[in-house]
């Protein structure tokens, strides 16, 4: 079948039983959710080998959707057992006696403030990833690359001698 013919099909499909698949997963799901798998069963019927000389019924369409939700499902749960995983694997850390180069790394480390700590730490020190960091603290990737620059720009100013940079004045 020509891929026009495809998608008339699938067009047909979906004008006929969008409705019910979106309330079948809006038992399950918010939403936003729902309309994105009710969207994307027909989106796969597109790949379909032999989507023209299978019969369609609303059944086999809900089973999709079904199938979505569920793989959905487990995809959030593992995600969110391996973020429990880490979160619990930094908290409770077992170290050494730290060494004169840890207690001045954390010193260091103690100057800033908290967030930056927290993005330089587990980003140079514990070797995180970004998006790792960033799920940990529950913020924005670039907010996670700005509070490491800044730590980062903090430690480097505090080595070097001289005169500490002045603030600015409120005019």
């Amino acid at each position: 079948m020509p891929v026009d013919a495809r998608g008339a099909l699938v067009l047909r499909l979906f004008e006929e039983f969008y409705e019910r698949v979106y309330f079948f997963a809006r038992r399950s799901v918010d939403q936003a959710t729902a309309e994105d798998v009710a969207q994307e069963v027909f989106v796969r019927l597109l790949d379909k080998d032999d989507l023209e000389s299978r019969p369609m019924s609303v059944s086999y369409l809900i089973k999709i959707a079904d199938n979505l939700i569920k793989r959905r499902h487990r995809r959030l749960k593992k995600l969110e057992e391996f973020i429990s995983g880490e979160l619990q694997r930094f908290e409770h850390r077992e170290c050494g006696a730290p060494d004169q180069g840890d207690s001045e790394t954390a010193g260091l480390l103690g100057q800033l403030p908290a967030e930056e700590q927290d993005a330089v730490g587990m980003i140079v020190c514990r070797d995180l990833s970004y998006e790792a960091t960033a799920l940990a603290l529950d913020v924005k990737i670039s907010t996670v690359n700005n509070w490491k620059y800044r730590g980062i720009q903090r430690l480097k100013q505090s080595q070097q001698p001289g005169p500490a940079p002045r603030e600015k004045q409120a005019v």
